[in-house]
């Protein structure tokens, strides 16, 4: 079970029809609905970790990844590492299909910021439905 602001570790999932190994994510949603006539039950935003300060410069110069600090989660085994979450894509997961744990979540205040952060800045989001 997770909540709306939870960290999750998924397992394996898809991203345009290549399959991909572990990875975290920041749960924006846990109602079900439909998109594209497939039933979904959870929305999410990856997260990934800056490798070094070049990386860092470079990806936070995309107007869809939100930064976030060490400070900004309360984790169980966080990596102590900044990173960045690409709102711009948006994720939809059947829980039945995917095999998660959670292990964490944003602050309260820092995922308001990123709700008003999605809602205010970005225009346009890749809907990515390859785990339905």
């Amino acid at each position: 079970m997770c909540n709306v602001g939870d960290i999750i570790v998924i397992e394996n999932f898809q991203h345009n029809g290549k399959k991909l190994g572990r990875h975290s994510f920041v749960v924006l949603s846990d109602d079900g609905g439909q998109i594209q006539g497939l039933d979904y039950d959870l929305i999410c935003n990856i997260m990934s970790s800056f490798k070094d300060e070049k990386q860092k410069k470079k990806k936070l110069s995309f107007p869809g990844n939100f930064p976030i600090v060490p400070e900004d989660l309360e984790t169980i085994e966080g990596n102590n590492k900044s990173g960045y979450i690409k709102a711009e894509q948006l994720y939809y997961f059947n829980k039945a299909k995917i095999s998660f744990i959670v292990i964490g979540s944003l602050k309260e205040e820092i995922f308001n910021l990123l709700l008003q952060f999605i809602e205010e800045e970005l225009e346009e989001f890749e809907q990515i439905i390859d785990n339905l």
